[in-house]
């Protein structure tokens, strides 16, 4: 069962670098590093059903993240938060200096989230059962 919690584990973080690196194009080094300029089109209706998708994609694209993290090894949730932030500040550096996607500070902050509330659904799904027990 261990061996399979980490084969899943790596082939959801090869997934993720494939999303986020493999799969793109070289171009040049771009950045938005202006906290929640995503959020701030959405409340001005500037291309809100794209930027609702780009935050919703980013929140869900690191749930499971927080989700696998305290399945394979007993973690907390400020653990959860720092793996991810240092996950997703790597895919972001990487897309800056490989000029293969735009660097945000929004894609930072909502991929970091996305993953505390998977570790959030994790625990409160674990405490469900061990109440049933």
């Amino acid at each position: 069962m261990k061996r399979l919690r980490y084969t899943l584990f790596g082939v959801y973080i090869f997934f993720i670098l494939w999303l986020t690196l493999i799969d793109r194009q070289f171009g040049e080094c771009r950045a938005m590093l202006v906290p929640f300029w995503e959020f701030a089109n959405v409340i001005k209706g500037v291309e809100r059903s794209f930027y609702i998708k780009q935050i919703l994609g980013n929140l869900a694209m690191l749930m499971p993240l927080g989700f696998m993290l305290p399945v394979m090894k007993n973690v907390s949730v400020k653990q959860v938060f720092v793996i991810a932030l240092c996950f997703s500040c790597f895919i972001e550096l990487a897309q800056y200096i490989t000029g293969r996607g735009l660097m945000e500070f929004d894609d930072v902050f909502n991929n970091t989230v996305g993953s505390v509330i998977g570790c959030l659904i994790y625990n409160g799904g674990r405490r469900k059962v061990n109440e049933k027990v």
